[in-house]
């Protein structure tokens, strides 16, 4: 049996209501197939267990740019993702971290994060800080995509998803989405 669904990401409730319904086709063991690439594999539909190896592994050969849209950040994913990113870093690829700016959190978390901001910065990754920004997403050389519910620099919640998808189309519809377009 096939499924059509369709999400517009310019909708924000329409775009969380896509992510609610490919959660649910992952937990009955529908995979997803992007229609504009009807010989795609569907093993994109990735869980917060299964993702992980795979989105290394794309990081790893990553060549021209890194952008990476989490709104939020933990040390402990932070500190596991230094390592790689340093890796990246000495090819000469660009990588831009966009988050949620420290006063949006807590106070109690707040000197936590502008310390992981700070060493950031020091490693020579573009920080972007955009106030209430709700969407996940990686983009490698624009055209692997990461996208949906998954926070990519933080840990998330065992029923979350996420897919990948090698599409310049969609890599640029999302940098369009975050007004990027002129400056990725």
């Amino acid at each position: 049996m096939q499924i059509y669904d369709y999400v517009d990401l310019h909708v924000t409730m329409l775009e969380k209501m896509y992510g609610k319904r490919l959660k649910g086709y992952a937990s009955i063991g529908y995979k997803a197939k992007a229609a504009t690439f009807p010989d795609a594999p569907t093993n994109i539909i990735f869980t917060k267990d299964s993702f992980f190896p795979v989105y290394l592994q794309d990081i790893t050969v990553a060549s021209e740019h890194l952008l990476i849209v989490s709104p939020f950040v933990t040390k402990k994913r932070i500190l596991q993702m230094m390592e790689h990113f340093s890796e990246v870093l000495k090819k000469q690829v660009k990588i831009t971290i966009i988050t949620r700016p420290a006063d949006e959190f807590k106070k109690d978390r707040r000197t936590t994060l502008e310390n992981l901001f700070s060493m950031i910065e020091k490693a020579d990754i573009h920080l972007i800080f955009k106030p209430k920004i709700h969407q996940k997403f990686a983009i490698i050389d624009k055209k692997i995509t990461w996208y949906d519910s998954i926070n990519l620099l933080s840990f998330g919640y065992s029923e979350e998803s996420i897919m990948r998808l090698e599409s310049s189309s969609i890599a640029y519809e999302l940098i369009q989405s975050i007004g990027m377009e002129n400056k990725y």
